[in-house]
């Protein structure tokens, strides 16, 4: 830096302007208040007045040069239109309607179901790609009674589903896809319409703050492992299989009629095996999350099984219930989604007929804590599989079912190590998300 007294350079002055701007231009193009900040007249209190005053009547005139007077245009004030009242003041000037219409839960489980068409493609699963055969079911049996005669039967049960109750407390579903094309179409149709009915009715049943739910599994195809559709239990359970997953007090398949229906028992061979193929997918399941409930549903009926036979008990340690039968399940009659309390009674006279929402929601309650008079508890002891309960069985397998050949043998042992179950451990079954080896743990 330079000092100021050492430097001969001149020091930076600023250049005086001059006035070119006369006060023609001023006035032409001027805006006033950019020149002048408007100052507030007093109101002289006690003067009629003829009309409100504006915003712009409170400035005061602008002199101009020249002796100008420049003032602020005065607007001529408009009409207001006439004060309507808003639609809020007319909704609460009216009285208020409130909507006393009721319902049941009986009448809303026997409501009428959307009919679903036949899924237009499906695709089996590949050979091999499975742990479960057809020949793992061994024995079925008839459930004789899920009925509606069992849940009559039951008085507190039975009062509560005739029970009048405001319609909003049992939401109606809303519209579905009844044309499903592909088996993922199908399953959310399905918990669009019957899982929302059950969960309502559950909650109804069991109360707002701890009732069981059926939920639905998305599952990527490309998944190492397959799981049901469908899985139930309460909000505050813990448990978990032994893959990680929620254990389920209810498990569900969705499968197409093409694929799996309950005529197909009496069908040839063939078909015989896709109705054990059904079953035996179901008894796995149920197996994995340790519940005796399961059902199947399709586009046309719905059917509710129970796995593992009759509560066995060990001898040597009383109160301690044993494994269950491998390959036993109790089948229950299947139940068309087409059936409605509009379209008959079970008897003619008093009781409705059972409904796919009515099985389900029955079913759903034989699974909670504490079992219903001479019903199962839900909990199968099936343990890890070091402990190969599937070696419990009850004997031979049915005589009506088919006989087991050499290839199915052959597949069943190079995809999971054993073919029956009365075969030893293998290494393939033992080794479950890296645990098994320590016991299945």
């Amino acid at each position: 830096m330079r000092s100021a007294s050492t430097s001969n350079i001149r020091s930076h002055s600023r250049n005086s302007s001059t006035a070119s701007i006369d006060a023609s231009m001023l006035c032409r193009f001027g805006y006033p208040t950019y020149r002048q900040s408007p100052t507030p007249v007093p109101i002289t209190h006690g003067l009629p007045m003829s009309r409100a005053p504006s915003a712009m009547s409170h400035l005061a005139p602008i002199t101009m040069p020249g002796g100008h007077m420049q003032s602020y245009p005065q607007r001529r004030r408009t009409a207001s239109p006439p004060a309507v009242s808003s639609r809020l003041a007319q909704e609460l000037s009216c009285e208020p309607t409130l909507d006393f219409a009721t319902t049941t839960a009986l009448e809303y489980l026997t409501a009428p179901n959307p009919e679903l068409a036949i899924t237009q493609r499906t695709l089996d699963a590949p050979r091999g790609s499975t742990p479960h055969f057809w020949f793992d079911i061994r024995n079925v049996r008839p459930w004789d009674d899920f009925n509606v005669a069992t849940i009559a039967a039951i008085p507190e049960l039975w009062q509560l589903l005739q029970t009048p109750v405001g319609k909003a407390m049992l939401p109606e579903p809303g519209k579905v896809n009844t044309n499903p094309e592909n088996p993922a179409q199908l399953i959310e149709a399905c918990a669009m319409h019957h899982a929302v009915e059950v969960n309502a009715a559950l909650k109804l049943a069991q109360g707002e703050q701890k009732h069981m739910a059926m939920r639905g599994l998305n599952g990527s195809p490309a998944a190492s492992r397959n799981q049901p559709e469908f899985v139930a239990s309460y909000q505050s359970d813990t448990e978990k299989t032994i893959y990680g997953d929620g254990r389920g007090r209810v498990v569900g398949v969705v499968q197409s009629w093409e694929q799996w229906n309950s005529g197909m028992r009496t069908g040839r061979p063939a078909e015989q095996m896709r109705y054990l193929l059904g079953l035996a997918q179901v008894q796995r399941f149920m197996r994995e999350h340790g519940t005796r409930y399961g059902f199947l549903m399709t586009e046309i009926e719905v059917v509710c099984v129970r796995a593992g036979g009759p509560p066995s008990w060990k001898s040597s340690d009383e109160g301690v219930e044993g494994p269950p039968l491998f390959g036993f399940v109790d089948v229950a009659a299947p139940v068309r989604i087409a059936t409605s309390s509009a379209t008959g009674s079970a008897d003619g006279v008093a009781l409705p007929p059972m409904t796919a929402a009515l099985a389900l929601w029955w079913l759903h309650l034989l699974a909670r804590d504490s079992p219903f008079p001479q019903q199962y508890h839900w909990r199968l002891r099936v343990g890890g599989p070091a402990e190969l309960s599937r070696q419990h069985v009850l004997g031979e397998r049915d005589s009506w079912m088919p006989k087991l050949i050499q290839h199915e043998r052959r597949e069943a042992k190079r995809v999971r190590g054993w073919v029956l179950p009365g075969d030893a451990l293998s290494k393939k079954e033992g080794v479950v998300a890296g645990k098994g080896r320590r016991g299945g743990k």
